[in-house]
């Protein structure tokens, strides 16, 4: 089995970075593959160029980094994405990931009436998300858009399963007893 976790929080000592690095302990020490694709670190151009626009119905992207992340997902059985919650969504970054990589020929295909048809659908996905904000006004009040936009829309649109979402509030405030317990709640989706 091989994780690939996909990072995309510009401080290399946030809770997020810590998330990676300890799913990426836990994964090795239970004999699994793992490697961390760094967003930031990768300098990932998140904007759609007029160029990439042109080649997208192709499949193709000017972007080289496009194909190498292309390969890392084909290599990958579970890809983990842990992220912030910044003004209700996740980083630009991670959204310009899923706007350049995920294309066309790759991602998905289109059906008989013009529907997506996930083409990832051996890829199992696990998303971890941290915000300030309380569970229940995300959900209730923001209509938790990454349970609809990057999940549904995209991921189980493309065919990846997700398999487990974890929503982590008040990471600034809940203390450091509550997110030890959380992070140990984390690691234990390595199964």
């Amino acid at each position: 089995m091989k994780y690939l976790i996909v990072t995309s929080h510009p401080y290399d000592k946030s809770f997020n970075a810590a998330v990676a690095k300890n799913l990426e302990s836990e994964a090795k020490k239970k004999g699994y593959e793992v490697e961390i694709l760094e967003l930031i670190k990768d300098n990932f151009n998140p904007t759609m160029t007029s160029e990439d626009l042109r080649l997208f119905s192709k499949g193709l992207s000017n972007d080289p980094m496009v194909q190498v992340y292309q390969k890392k997902i084909k290599e990958a059985d579970v890809i983990v994405f842990p992220f912030p919650i910044w003004w209700g969504s996740m980083p630009a970054i991670l959204k310009g990931f899923c706007d350049k990589v995920l294309l066309p020929g790759f991602a998905y295909t289109y059906g008989a009436k013009g529907e997506m048809v996930g083409a990832l659908t051996s890829k199992k996905a696990i998303v971890i998300t941290t915000m300030q904000m309380p569970t229940e006004v995300f959900n209730n009040y923001f209509n938790n858009p990454v349970d609809g936009a990057f999940i549904k829309d995209t991921l189980q649109t493309c065919g990846i399963e997700v398999t487990d979402y974890v929503q982590i509030d008040q990471i600034v405030t809940g203390g450091r007893d509550y997110t030890e317990q959380k992070m140990k709640e984390i690691i234990n989706l390595i199964k």
